[in-house]
């Protein structure tokens, strides 16, 4: 029987890669933290109370809406993929009214009349405080005491892949205040801002318009997930609400961790060395209790398993945590239902640099 690759690999060369990986991992998180605090120190010069550029009106009713979404968008050449305009139909079916808000430099007039059918306001602004900076301006344009309910979402993942009604059914606002679809333990808990559902005393509590208002725009992605994406749950939690995931950590882990023991176990040698490396970073984590990146290293597991509607745009078109397995993406959607997975490949053909997938 073939024996796997590198498993004669000399113990002392093992030792000296991981500390290299160490050493470039420490590194890149110091470079960040600088980059995150000068960037912090800079928003300061920004005195703007908003961004906001241009508004257009769109055709659904935003004034009698009480369930709104605010979506932030971005795109460098303007564009508004039809992954995005699929999501948001999704939303209007979901009995949600969206407001539309791009950091994009341009919005065309054939771009604007595709969003106004599907959308109660499209906001243009100035890309300043990424996502958060998005939702603080679009925030700021509603009447939030009398809304029952209010999702804020982005662009940065594909689907759903699901009825997105059926999915939010299980977002039941008197068990919980805040809903996300994932979770994450890295740094302190907190539920991950791609999609974010916040009931009426969520809304109304003492602590949602302080929170947006002081919001700073940064121009630092470590520090507004620090700081905005962490410091939101850890702030709504210490003010008693209670926040949760539809597909919790614990959850996901469990059955990824299971799943890829059983693989090891059953035919070790039939893995790939990459695949082999993976599986034993994935439970070795999840066994010692250091928390992952859920909705990635998790991915599978969430859509195919748990039936998660979502797939973080990231892990297709850079991998950073170089998951192995993604060329089955397709496959993977596929099963769970009806989605287009044409719309997927259309924006990674105009947008995938250097990775084939």
């Amino acid at each position: 029987m073939r024996e796997p690759l590198g498993r004669h690999e000399p113990a002392m060369i093992v030792i000296l890669r991981r500390l290299c990986l160490a050493a470039v991992g420490l590194t890149r998180q110091i470079v960040h933290e600088l980059y995150g605090l000068a960037a912090c120190l800079l928003s300061f010069t920004r005195r703007r109370s908003s961004y906001v550029r241009r508004r257009w009106p769109g055709a659904l009713d935003l004034e009698a809406a009480t369930r709104v979404a605010v979506f932030a968008h971005f795109d460098r050449q303007g564009v508004v993929d039809d992954f995005i305009l699929y999501y948001l139909g999704a939303i209007a079916h979901a009995g949600f009214t969206t407001v539309f808000v791009s950091n994009a430099p341009r919005l065309s007039s054939e771009t604007l009349s595709r969003l106004t059918p599907l959308c109660g306001a499209i906001l243009r602004r100035a890309n300043v405080g990424l996502d958060f900076g998005a939702f603080k301006d679009g925030v700021a344009t509603l009447r939030i005491e009398r809304l029952e309910a209010l999702l804020l979402t982005n662009d940065s993942v594909y689907g759903p892949f699901r009825d997105l009604a059926d999915v939010m059914s299980g977002m039941n606002l008197l068990e919980a205040d805040v809903w996300g679809i994932t979770d994450s333990w890295q740094h302190r808990f907190h539920l991950q801002s791609y999609f974010l559902l916040f009931g009426h005393r969520a809304l109304t509590s003492p602590v949602f318009r302080p929170f947006w208002s002081r919001l700073r725009y940064v121009q630092s992605k470590t520090w507004v997930i620090k700081h905005y994406e962490i410091g939101l749950t850890r702030a709504l939690l210490r003010a008693g609400l209670r926040c949760r995931a539809l597909f919790p950590y614990r959850l996901a882990a469990l059955t990824a961790a299971e799943t890829v023991h059983r693989e090891m176990t059953a035919d070790s040698y039939a893995l790939a060395e990459p695949r082999q490396r993976f599986a034993t970073t994935l439970v070795t984590a999840v066994e010692a209790g250091r928390p992952l990146n859920a909705s990635h290293y998790f991915w599978e597991h969430l859509i195919s398993r748990m039936g998660c509607p979502f797939l973080k745009r990231e892990l297709l078109r850079k991998n950073p945590a170089r998951i192995p397995g993604l060329v089955r993406w397709e496959e993977v959607i596929q099963r769970t239902g009806k989605y287009d997975t044409d719309l997927i490949a259309r924006h990674l053909e105009r947008s995938a640099r250097n990775r084939a997938i």
